[in-house]
């Protein structure tokens, strides 16, 4: 029974990899760094969780500042490009 759970979590591993959901690195290799700048924290979102997260952060800490136009045209393309990537997988 616990060997079986085991194949089906390796299973699910695998097909994560393989579908481009999960990135995988060797032990020992990765070495986290520190987002530094707007575009780092804006390319490091993975899904529109993520990105919406991201874009509504004032509402967890509303002393933040607003983003400027630049910023905020920049997170709709990165969301634009985000959706087109998702319905061109549905296809």
């Amino acid at each position: 029974m616990v060997q079986e759970r085991i194949e089906k979590i390796k299973a699910w591993v695998d097909h994560g990899i393989k579908s481009g959901r999960a990135i995988v690195y060797p032990a020992g290799t990765h070495k986290p760094r520190r987002l530094r700048g707007f575009d780092d924290r804006l390319n490091a979102c993975r899904c529109i969780g993520e990105l919406e997260g991201f874009a509504n952060r004032r509402q967890f800490d509303p002393t933040l500042p607003r983003w400027t136009e630049e910023q905020r045209a920049a997170i709709i393309t990165r969301k634009v490009g985000m959706l087109n990537v998702v319905k061109r997988k549905r296809k």
